[in-house]
């Protein structure tokens, strides 16, 4: 079939469609084929969305590989379909009134129109603060919606409806004789994930921490690379300031990440210390690209401090494993529950004697796991508090004032959740890892505006479609063979990944020493809170006086505890981008 135009735009016109893409498309080969298409280097990912849509309709989402925002103009039904891929690397927002559609990559695109109005979702604000889940369509700002991930918006006349291409749910289970199978299985759906995310002549770049996920993504980046005469810069955050180990944390990822690097001759290896600039001038740089309120403040640091310097070394991609821990090295935690909960006593027990002798656990904290799967939430908290363990709870961790929150209509759902997926999931593992990918949402934003502000495009083979499919139809004894968790990728790596890497138990500790930056920033976090104080909506949702309470309590950069953990990296620090947010769109500077 011959290819529809091309206008200036870069839009593709067939017969009756107009089409526009946002992204890469991974499987051009094959749509090629099934499409009929030629001479498909000259052929537009644009070009290539209107052919697939003139011949599959809306059906044609499900057959697109890649990270992928889209628009579609059916002039047929004189409807406009708008779609997203599930890796959420690519975001599309939308507004819409009787008679317009706008949509845009970013929000900020949306304000462009003095129609748009630029008010603050109050409701969002008190889902986000709550570490909850927020509401797929919706975004901060009222009137304006996004495009799920793995969902299409179909709009016509003034109305719209939202439908879901992607369905993880119905993926069967995959059962193959050996083990060896799975691993083999694995390291061909990366290998051809990590492939796809290289591109002739472009100059990449990789996180590489001491776990993992950013080691595995490294090492076959490296390998694939090297194939084609090309290298590879590896960057690694580091602590400036010696920090002291913790329990089942290491605090530097420096000699983990050292080992990884030093296996590929063609990786450059480059430290990035974890306090690379102050950590209020990094959240002043991030937010000028940034339409959401900021994750992690402290985290920012580093991270922000990495992209300067792939800009700085001309690099066009960054690679991470950032959604390696819902797929390619799920732990498998929730089997014993799963087993328990499905009535599977025997089962039960195997899983409970494996975890005793592979994974090293203690009959105590296997019986503590068992009672959790089956207990009823306010049972069990009552139960861990009397023997001295108490849950982490809502107000442990968030800085939402309490009346704001009832206000919301949120306050029993939040109280529920706890600030844990685990306690919505209940023991089934798919529904676990689904609802974090519903709630990391904010990776596509963190990517738009790393795009923005240093022109560095993100890239996630851990969050392939084609990896995560594969993960999830994986049976869950897999991730935890004999009790080890994170079993799968352990055994599937060997050989790729030093043995120091597969072989370690303890999870790295990121920016291990953010109290010595939060420190510095002491006066200046002061000045932030009196600026809240200015905004209305700031110290209706936002506990200040608890916030100042906690500056003026600091405990010192040699409090490691648990408690002072939470008060300020994630009570604070989440307050704090949530306020900054609050004013950036309040326009208020004073």
């Amino acid at each position: 079939m011959a290819v529809g135009s091309q206008s200036p735009a870069g839009l593709a016109v067939e017969p009756g469609v107009v089409a526009a893409f946002d992204g890469r498309l991974d499987n051009r080969s094959d749509l090629a084929r099934q499409l009929g298409l030629s001479d498909i280097g000259r052929v537009t990912d644009s070009a290539f969305l209107g052919a697939a849509y003139a011949k599959w309709g809306s059906g044609c989402f499900h057959r697109l590989i890649g990270d992928y925002a889209c628009a579609v103009w059916d002039g047929n039904s004189r409807e406009f379909l708008l779609a997203t891929d599930p890796g959420a690397l690519r975001t599309l927002f939308f507004w819409s009134d009787q008679s317009r559609l706008l949509f845009a990559t970013e929000q900020r695109g949306l304000f462009a129109c003095p129609d748009v109005p630029r008010e603050i979702d109050q409701d969002q604000m008190a889902a986000w603060l709550c570490m909850l889940p927020r509401e797929p369509l919706r975004t901060f700002f009222r009137g304006v919606n996004r495009v799920p991930p793995g969902h299409f918006i179909r709009w016509s006349a003034g109305n719209f409806t939202v439908e879901r291409w992607w369905r993880p749910e119905d993926v069967p289970t995959l059962h193959l004789p050996r083990d060896e199978d799975y691993e083999e299985a694995l390291r061909e759906a990366l290998s051809e994930a990590v492939r796809a995310r290289i591109r002739p002549g472009e100059r990449i770049g990789s996180h590489l921490s001491g776990g993992l996920d950013s080691s595995t993504v490294t090492a076959m980046a490296a390998r694939e690379l090297a194939a084609q005469g090309r290298g590879l810069i590896a960057f690694t955050a580091a602590p400036r300031h010696p920090q002291p180990a913790s329990r089942n944390r290491f605090t530097d990822e420096w000699p983990h990440a050292a080992e990884v690097a030093a296996r590929y001759a063609n990786v450059e290896h480059v430290r990035i210390d974890n306090d690379a600039e102050p950590l209020l001038d990094a959240l002043d740089r991030r937010e000028a690209g940034h339409d959401w309120p900021l994750l992690n403040a402290v985290n920012n640091v580093w991270i922000t401090g990495i992209y300067r310097e792939a800009r700085r070394r001309r690099l066009d991609v960054v690679l991470q494993g950032a959604m390696g821990n819902m797929t390619i090295s799920y732990a498998g935690g929730d089997l014993l529950a799963g087993r328990l909960r499905g009535g599977d006593l025997g089962g039960a027990l195997r899983t409970a004697l494996d975890l005793r002798r592979g994974g090293g656990r203690s009959w105590l904290g296997i019986a503590g796991q068992a009672a959790d799967s089956v207990l009823p939430a306010p049972m069990r908290r009552r139960l861990r508090a009397a023997l001295g363990k108490k849950e982490i709870e809502l107000y442990d961790y968030s800085a939402i004032r309490p009346e704001f929150l009832k206000r919301s209509g949120l306050e029993e759902r939040a109280i529920e959740l706890g600030g844990s997926l685990g306690n919505l999931a209940r023991g089934d593992s798919r529904a676990l890892r689904l609802a974090v990918f519903d709630r990391s949402d904010h990776r596509g934003h963190t990517a738009m505006s790393t795009r923005r502000l240093f022109g560095i495009d993100v890239r996630d083979p851990t969050s392939d479609r084609r990896v995560i499919e594969l993960c999830l139809s994986i049976p869950d004894e897999q991730f935890a063979l004999g009790g080890v968790p994170r079993s799968l990728i352990r055994r599937a790596m060997r050989g790729v990944v030093p043995d120091v890497v597969l072989d370690e138990r303890r999870k790295g500790l990121q920016a291990a020493d953010w109290r010595a930056s939060f420190q510095e920033a002491l006066p200046g976090l002061r000045a932030e809170v009196a600026r809240l104080r200015n905004s209305s909506f700031a110290s209706e949702c936002l506990d200040l006086d608890r916030m100042d309470a906690l500056l003026d309590s600091w405990p010192g950069i040699g409090d490691s505890s648990e408690k002072a953990t939470y008060d300020y990296l994630c009570t604070f620090s989440r307050a704090l981008t949530a306020g900054r947010f609050i004013r950036r769109v309040e326009g208020g500077n004073g």
